[in-house]
């Protein structure tokens, strides 16, 4: 396959010669280095200078500013000759846009023939360094060259489209907008897991996020028939694995680390059924202690070849966000470094259009130290090193463990944990309304309501043995307390006050 075609050069400059209004309509992608002809590339320059200029073009313009610069076609034929033959070969206006194309596609040729000189040199002189590095490296030179091209950059009017789009949802329905994840109330008021989009759980160490995050990429693979990746910068796969199989079973922990197990029938029934089931669980663990992100992007694109597929649907997860084996540049602050992980992260998701599931801890201003409020700092400042996560991230939940006062109450029977949403783009089914903001009843000591509260709205989860249940949202508590009476009323003056 040639890297390059006079032929078409030649197309596109007699077209623009004839029909330089066509301009408009190649100008935000085609640029001169599109041209393999050093002298294309001067007579596609003055073109387009000259039209910005409001200069009238035609093939005199033209043929006078090359021959200014020194420049001519060939040394028989002068360069008013060469252009006017240009205008008899030029194609209609309308395919111009169509010819410039095909420019791109052999510019592309040239750059990945040349990346593939790159990615030849460095591994040639390539010494001390690990596979994982050779392969990170030469993943990111040949993947930061592929994910620079893309045509369709243009600033778009919302509106065109709309109404077809619109027309064949209608015609095509769902009940989620994203992958279905296990928990019901998540899926109705966020609409599920989107590709190419990051949901990071934030929280403090021992809270349960591990446990959460794991719980929530099996059921969801397995409930959406997809496979999931998830990478541990902290736990093995061996201990992983027995904490899935205790979330699974229902059986303890310790009595299948200790075999235990084979001794009691109904433990024995659970294990052995559990087993059989194994075959649907397609579950990816990779322990990325010391993986700089580079590194973890290559394994990434590496398991999704193997095992996922273009086009094909999965699930990433990223177990916790934090400097692992990067080597900070010395003018780089700590959470610069963060962000350019999580940049990364965000460019993979939407490179393998997946959703990435991610975590990161809270800073300790975030801790509730007052365990007889039951507050929590509802806050971006809560999350370490938060800035770059609030850009990329498209839901952002604090996860943690209720106090003893918040499960007194909302109840038992509501759960262990909390889910407080800080940043929510996405909207599902039932959202409007309660999303945000619920109107809390107030009780006494004798439980007599003295009046309400403005709360932000959170999800419930009892957590136990590694397995995750969801039990609700806030509104789902406020409904069962007053009896699902009507709240819609906007409360009394002076008892609107805002709590978390």
């Amino acid at each position: 396959m040639s890297l390059y075609s006079l032929k078409v050069e030649k197309y596109v400059i007699g077209g623009l010669l004839k029909h330089p209004d066509s301009l408009s309509e190649v100008d935000g992608f085609l640029n001169v280095g599109d041209f393999y002809n050093e002298v294309h590339q001067s007579i596609f320059s003055v073109i387009r200078n000259s039209i910005v200029a409001g200069e009238t073009v035609d093939v005199v313009l033209v043929a006078n500013k090359m021959s200014n610069l020194g420049i001519s076609a060939k040394d028989e034929v002068n360069i008013f000759d060469y252009l006017d033959s240009l205008t008899f070969s030029a194609p209609n206006p309308k395919a111009i846009p169509e010819y410039a194309k095909e420019l791109i596609k052999y510019r592309i040729r040239r750059e990945l023939y040349d990346t593939a000189n790159d990615l030849q040199n460095y591994v040639s002189n390539c010494n001390n360094e690990s596979i994982d590095e050779i392969i990170a490296e030469s993943d990111g030179i040949y993947s930061d060259k592929i994910l620079s091209y893309e045509l369709d950059d243009n600033p778009e009017n919302v509106f065109d489209g709309l109404e077809h789009e619109i027309e064949q949802r209608g015609e095509n329905q769902s009940d989620d907008t994203g992958l279905l994840t296990p928990y019901s109330e998540f899926n109705r008021l966020y609409g599920g897991l989107r590709d190419g989009n990051i949901y990071a759980i934030v929280s403090r160490p021992a809270q349960g996020k591990t446990t959460f995050i794991n719980d929530l990429c099996l059921r969801s693979a397995i409930l959406n028939k997809v496979p999931v990746l998830v990478l541990d910068t902290e736990m093995s796969t061996n201990e992983i694995r027995f904490r899935m199989a205790a979330a699974q079973t229902g059986v303890p922990l310790w009595y299948l680390e200790t075999g235990k197990w084979r001794n009691n029938q109904e433990m024995f029934d659970k294990v052995r059924g559990y087993f059989a089931n194994l075959k649907k669980h397609n579950y990816f663990h990779y322990h990325v202690r010391n993986k700089t992100v580079d590194e973890v992007c290559s394994i990434i694109r590496r398991w999704h070849m193997k095992h996922v597929g273009r086009g094909n649907k999965c699930i990433i997860a990223y177990d916790y966000v934090k400097l692992t084996g990067e080597k900070v540049d010395k003018n780089w602050a700590e959470h610069q470094a963060i962000g350019d992980k999580i940049d990364k992260l965000k460019r993979i998701s939407e490179e393998l259009s997946a959703p990435v599931i991610t975590a990161m801890q809270m800073n300790r201003s975030g801790e509730n130290h007052n365990r007889s409020s039951g507050s929590l700092v509802h806050d971006s400042s809560a999350i370490s090193l938060s800035d770059r996560l609030q850009w990329f991230a498209s839901f952002v939940g604090i996860f943690r463990r209720k106090t003893i006062d918040e499960i007194a109450l909302d109840g038992a029977e509501f759960g262990t944990h909390k889910l407080v949403p800080v940043k929510t783009r996405f909207q599902g089914r039932d959202a409007a309304g309660h999303q945000d903001l619920i109107r809390r009843p107030v009780t006494d000591e004798t439980g007599q309501e003295q009046g309400h509260q403005m709360v932000y709205n959170y999800l419930s989860f009892e957590v136990s043995n590694f397995l995750v249940q969801d039990r609700g949202s806030l509104q789902t508590i406020v409904d069962e307390s007053i009896g699902r009476r009507d709240i819609t009323q906007p409360p009394a003056s002076g008892d609107g006050q805002l709590t978390f």
